[in-house]
Formats: C-alpha cells, structure tokens, sequence
C-alpha cells in the first residue's frame, strides 16, 4: 500500500473554467477517494451520480506511480481486480457495472494524471474532466497537454511553489487585469489571462 502525504498547497482541490473550452477539477493532494451520492458530500473526494457503494475506489499517488484501490466492484483495462492495482497511461476504469472512465498520463515532463469520463456518469457540478495534479500542469494546444486547448497558440504551465499556485506562459501572464508578468502567483478567484487565452481558477 502506497504511504500517506499531502499537498504541498494548504487547498486540496479546485475549480477551472477555460473560456471556449470547459471546466476542470484539480485535486491537489496525492489520494483521491471516488463514490456514488451520498448525505454527507466529506465521505469520498469525488462523487459521482451513479449507483455506486460511498466509497469505491481510491487512486493514490507516490512518486511517478498511481496505485487503484477497490472497494467495490472494479475492473481496470476489461479485467476484475479485487486488491491494490498498478495504473498505466490508457487504463479504462469501470466501477460498479456502468461507469467508465480513462486514467491518463498525458505528458512524460510530469506525472500529473488526467481522468476522462467515459461514460455519461458526473459529479453534480459538470466537468469535462478531473486533473489529478502532482508538481505541474500543462494547458495548451497539444495532445501531450493536460488541459486540451485547441483554440491556444502555446502552452500555459500550473505549477506550485512555495505553498502557493503559480502560472506562467512565455508570452507573459495577467492576473485578475494587472501585473503583466512572465510568471504570477494565482489566488481563489483569479482570472487569468495573456494573449489569446483566459481562465478563472476557484478553491472548491
């Protein structure tokens, strides 16, 4: 079983909205406890409406590793698994009988991961995708981005420091209209912008 650590953020997850692409949700610590709807929304990190037990599944992170737990019925790339399973880039998750997702491991520059939705099960708050975030996170137009931003002319990188958010882009990066800059911090709420590309980040 893979140990136990935090994030290096004093947030554990967060909101991002993409002007003419869609919305993400980041989580920011290294275990993500997946489940169906539930009274108390603390019991797993990411709810989904689907017949699922409380607490299904977890994925969880150490060094350039993720690591399946199931606590319900799963398989992972078409096979039963009912103990501790190693995640590869490309692997579909199924929970319960019908909800399918894809773990990806888009760029080899980081081991931030992304999970697709397969199926049309989701949170109650609509994303087109979670963003399981380690040190950095790629937006951009490429297919190697974590973040798909056809419409962008370059990548813009999420990355954290000093227990903080920070952006940068080579063309430079504004934060909520001010401070042009090649690298700034982003705080709760922030909009982003610079050149042709503007997105708004929210603590959840």
């Amino acid at each position: 079983m893979l140990g136990a650590a935090t994030s290096t953020l004093p947030i554990s997850r967060a909101m991002l909205w993409v002007d003419r692409v869609g919305s993400f949700l980041f989580f920011l610590k290294p275990r993500l406890r997946i489940g169906g709807p539930g009274e108390d929304g603390s019991a797993v990190d990411l709810s989904l409406l689907a017949n699922l037990s409380r607490h299904h599944a977890t994925i969880e992170r150490e060094g350039e590793t993720y690591l399946l737990t199931p606590h319900g019925r799963t398989a992972v790339g078409g096979r039963p698994v009912s103990s501790p399973e190693l995640l590869s880039d490309g692997n579909e998750i199924v929970l319960g009988s019908n909800v399918r997702m894809r773990f990806r491991i888009p760029s080899p520059m980081t081991n931030t991961a992304r999970i697709d939705f397969v199926s049309e099960h989701r949170p109650r708050q609509s994303v087109n995708a979670v963003i399981l975030m380690d040190e950095t996170c790629l937006l951009g137009p490429g297919v190697e981005h974590h973040v798909p931003c056809p419409v962008w002319k370059e990548p813009v990188v999420l990355y954290q420091r000093d227990e903080k958010l920070w952006c940068k882009s080579r063309s430079g990066v504004s934060v909520n209209g001010s401070s042009h800059s090649s690298s700034m911090e982003v705080t709760n709420g922030a909009v982003v912008a610079g050149g042709e590309f503007r997105f708004r980040v929210e603590w959840a």
